[in-house]
């Protein structure tokens, strides 16, 4: 009986087994389904309700779903188990289905409306004329009407964003951009010339030539009759303006020289001081060090520019777009930008300066001494010395009237070169001298392009030979001072010196921005020289320019360009037919300063010695200025 017992126990036993197996096996089977089916659920946002009591067992799968929701949720969200949902985070709002700052609800703006101007701190004065400057074009351009007042007002903005999407430039937010300004430039410009041309063209004394003149129709006879005036009546003839050259004001020095020289009023304008771009690749620090050490200004508003454009070119269009164009240099600037071109093609360039005006008689009385000295054997070539003495022998021969046999003309002159024409010690007579005398009144002009120095104390400059060895200049130079000694001991009239050479240590292709002068003592005379005058190019080891027009030194060019006439004309000469000595240097020494600037971005400023108000040229051919 016992052991039956003991087998139906067992059969029980075995079949709650069996069906626990069978149970665990359907669970498995539909446990993942199950899973899917909630995660869905909560994507969806079904309303769930929880237990109370998290812990209890039964409370398990309902926290699974929870976490798949939430991982379902954005980074800005968080799942609301209370809403069965993904809500924003603490501190943010849905707003138009994302989620945003809590803050007050701003008016949407009209896609349509002009957007207001940016915030910006308060313009400089620089910028405030800057910005006049841009209001005027734009006036003229018919984008704006308000006042030209220099300020970033609602209209100035409305004006310029206008402006900007009518000439692709909605890219740029500053109207003071220099894209922006190098079109306004451009606009303006165009603008001016059809306006100039309409001007003209309005003009009852207009004489129209060529196709225009067959096109204007002919008056009939009664049409002309009522249009002649009687011969009481009729108008005096208009008055024909005095020619000007293109200064628009002089430094004070220039006007108290000519102040005393003339002894009159002078008409130039008094320049404010002028400013010089900052070259790239300097520091503030670096920048403000040299403004405190040489007083110089930096330009501050402005449309800066790389290149070198003409002075010309410069000039036209700062005046057409009303803008102030800089020259921004580099930190090493390339003296000779891409290369000066061949004597001939300088040539054919140079007498477009004086081949319009009569040239001047022929004048025995007029001698001079042309040094260009270039093949340096142990320095650096002097790149447009050739250029500049050609320039300067055919403008003397072909315009001033000079007799080839009257000029000692030597290229690549050599010391013993230079002790022959001018003697080799001070009191020592040379070819020159020797050449005066044989012309009574004789009135030299002597003219110098090539390299300079300064010995290593500062007290004596020299003209270096060609044949001058590096670090030997004191022993191989010609002192200016012997020059200047035999100079005055000439039986001359008069004695011009144009010296187109620097005097520092550097004879290399680059010029160090702003080109400052960095020595003390000068290549002029200790002391001005009864009836010697002398014009230096720059002095105190200030590198010299070249005219990126003509291919030779930008003060010869302008030596030239005055001589010939242009430095009799206001607001530098008084007109009075004849060119001085006051008047050739304030001439030159304004334009080359302003070409400097505005070409290259730095400093030449030319020097000037004379006991007296030599009078040079006949200036009477330009009185009227060229044809």
């Amino acid at each position: 009986m016992a052991a039956r017992l003991g087998i139906v126990q067992g059969l029980v036993l075995g079949l709650v087994v069996v069906v626990s197996g069978l149970v665990a096996l359907s669970w498995a089977s539909h446990a993942e389904p199950w899973r899917e089916r909630q995660a869905k659920t909560a994507q969806v946002a079904w309303p769930v309700v929880l237990p109370k009591t998290q812990s209890h067992p039964e409370t398990r799968p309902i926290r699974m779903r929870d976490e798949a929701a939430a991982a379902a949720c954005g980074e800005d969200e968080r799942w609301s188990a209370k809403r069965g949902a993904c809500i924003c985070a603490t501190g943010l709002k849905r707003e138009r289905g994302a989620c945003v700052t809590e803050g007050p609800v701003t008016a949407v703006r009209d896609p349509n409306a002009v957007p207001p101007p940016p915030a910006e701190a308060p313009p400089t004065p620089e910028q405030v004329e800057a910005i006049a400057r841009s209001q005027k074009c734009l006036a003229e351009l018919g984008y704006y009407k308000g006042a030209v007042d220099g300020k970033r007002g609602k209209e100035t903005w409305t004006a310029y964003w206008h402006f900007k999407h009518d000439h692709d430039l909605a890219g740029y937010s500053n109207l003071l951009d220099a894209p922006v300004q190098e079109k306004l430039a451009v606009l303006c410009q165009q603008k001016a010339e059809e306006t100039a041309r309409a001007a003209i063209l309005a003009d009852p004394l207009y004489q129209p030539e060529g196709d225009e003149a067959s096109d204007a129709a002919e008056p009939d006879a009664e049409t002309a009759a009522l249009a002649t005036p009687d011969a009481d009546s009729a108008p005096e003839p208009p008055v024909e303006p005095r020619a000007r050259v293109d200064l628009d004001c002089l430094s004070p020095d220039l006007i108290a020289l000519l102040r005393r020289a003339h002894g009159v009023g002078v008409a130039a304008e008094q320049c404010e001081r002028a400013c010089v771009p900052a070259p790239k690749g300097l520091a503030q620090t670096q920048l403000d060090e040299l403004q405190i050490s040489s007083g110089v200004v930096w330009c501050r508003a402005c449309v800066p520019i790389d290149g070198h454009l003409a002075l010309e070119d410069v000039r036209r269009i700062e005046r057409a777009g009303n803008v102030e164009i800089c020259a921004t240099p580099p930190h090493q600037l390339a003296k000779y930008g891409e290369g000066a071109t061949d004597g001939l093609r300088s040539y054919m360039r140079v007498r477009e300066l004086y081949r319009a005006l009569p040239p001047a008689l022929e004048d025995p009385e007029a001698v001079a001494v042309i040094i260009g000295n270039r093949s340096y054997q142990k320095l650096p070539r002097s790149v447009t010395s050739y250029n500049d003495a050609d320039a300067v022998y055919s403008f003397l021969t072909e315009h001033l009237g000079y007799r080839p046999d009257n000029i000692i003309d030597v290229r690549d002159a050599k010391k013993a070169d230079l002790e022959r024409v001018f003697g080799a010690e001070p009191g020592f007579e040379g070819e020159l001298a020797r050449l005066v005398q044989t012309q009574p009144n004789a009135r030299v002009l002597i003219y110098y392009s090539g390299h300079g120095a300064t010995d290593g104390a500062q007290s004596e400059t020299y003209l270096l030979p060609v044949d001058t060895e590096s670090y030997r200049e004191e022993s191989g130079g010609y002192k200016l001072s012997t020059l200047y000694a035999n100079l005055a001991r000439l039986d001359a009239k008069s004695v011009l010196v144009l010296l187109e050479a620097e005097y520092g240590e550097d004879h290399g292709a680059y010029v160090l921005p702003p080109n400052l002068p960095e020595m003390k003592i000068t290549a002029l005379p200790r002391a001005p020289v009864p009836k010697l005058t002398v014009l230096a190019a720059a002095d105190r080891g200030q590198r010299t320019l070249i005219d990126v027009t003509y291919d030779i030194g930008l003060f010869t060019r302008y030596v030239i360009e005055g001589l010939a006439g242009s430095a009799d004309l206001a607001p530098v000469g008084n007109g009075d037919g004849e060119v001085d000595s006051a008047e050739i240097y304030a001439f030159t020494a304004a334009f080359v300063d302003l070409a400097a600037r505005k070409t290259f971005g730095v400093l030449q400023h030319p020097v000037y010695s004379g006991a007296a108000t030599s009078v040079l040229t006949s200036a009477r051919s330009a009185a009227s200025g060229p044809d």
